[in-house]
């Protein structure tokens, strides 16, 4: 009789411990559904700081800046002038992409010089980024052009992404 109260409290303990993985608290946030457009800015962006509070918006966390306003050591007319857009990532492709169209497009309206563009998410997984030459940037926004967040990574000049692949 002793094995039944051990089987039954066996069972409650795998039953509780299955249901208590199953929480919508520890469930990894969704992806979004494919197919998104960027988020479309009002006017030019003056500095990293209005670029950043447009993004903001979009993007949580996000940090801007330009390579040669952070860097101590950036030496003018021999480096190149990256546009940092730097954020924590979910790691989900379609919110990863999404939050790069939105840099893209919102880096189409700087009214401030760079030479490239760097979008770079930061997930538990690792580190990746897209980098955009700003003829490449001008290219996908230019005539008022929508940047679509389904092709902004076949348009990166370059890439160093393990996460999503």
């Amino acid at each position: 009789m002793k094995s039944v109260p051990q089987l039954v409290s066996a069972l409650v303990v795998a039953a509780v411990l299955t249901l208590g993985g199953c929480s919508p608290g520890d469930a990894e946030e969704a992806d979004i559904e494919p197919g998104q457009s960027a988020e479309i800015p009002g006017g030019d962006f003056n500095s990293t700081d209005e670029l950043g509070d447009f993004l903001i918006d979009s993007i949580d966390a996000v940090h801007v800046h330009r390579e040669s306003e952070s860097n101590p050591d950036f030496a003018h007319g021999a480096d190149v002038d990256r546009l940092h857009v730097e954020f924590p990532s979910p790691g989900q492709p379609n919110t990863d992409k999404k939050a790069t169209a939105d840099a893209v497009q919102a880096a189409g309206s700087a009214a401030f010089d760079y030479e490239v563009l760097m979008v770079t998410g930061t997930t538990d997984a690792g580190t990746w980024s897209y980098i955009y030459s700003i003829d490449t940037v001008e290219e996908v926004t230019s005539n008022g052009s929508v940047v679509e967040a389904d092709t902004v990574w076949k348009s990166a000049d370059q890439d160093f992404d393990s996460v999503h692949r």
